[in-house]
C-alpha cells in the first residue's frame, strides 16, 4: 500500500442527477451503486481550504459527470456551480489517499483518452 498525497472525493449521485440521466433516453445502470466519479485534489491545510478547492472545480467536475452521459452540452443542466454539484450528489471527503494498486499510475490528460 502506498500513500498518495492526494485528497479524494467521491460523487454519489442523487436523486435529481438520476431523473436528469433518465430525461437522456440513455441506457441506464441496472443499479447506481458504482455511478459517480472520484476526484483528487491536492492536500490542503484545512477542511475549509479543501472545501473552497472543491467548489473552484464545481463546473470543471459537473462538466466531466454531465459528459459521461451526454456529449450534447445543450442538454446539460445549466447551472454548474457548487450548489448545483451539491444538489445533484452526495460529497465524499477524504483528506487522505491510498494506492493499492499493483500497476503504475497512469496520469494523462482525459482528452488524451478519448
Amino acid at each position: 500500500m502506498k500513500f498518495i498525497n492526494r485528497c479524494v472525493i467521491t460523487l454519489k449521485p442523487k436523486p435529481a442527477f438520476i431523473d436528469w440521466v433518465k430525461s437522456l433516453d440513455v441506457e441506464l445502470p441496472e443499479t447506481w451503486d458504482f455511478e459517480g466519479g472520484a476526484y483528487l485534489f491536492d492536500e490542503h491545510e484545512s477542511e475549509e481550504s479543501l472545501v473552497d478547492g472543491v467548489s473552484e472545480e464545481a463546473r470543471a467536475i459537473l462538466e466531466n459527470e454531465f459528459s459521461v452521459w451526454t456529449e450534447d452540452e445543450d442538454r446539460w443542466p445549466k447551472s454548474r456551480d457548487f450548489d448545483t454539484l451539491k444538489q445533484l450528489f452526495i460529497l465524499h471527503i477524504a483528506v487522505a489517499g491510498f494506492d493499492l494498486g499493483k500497476e503504475p499510475l497512469l496520469r494523462a490528460d482525459v482528452a488524451d483518452l478519448v
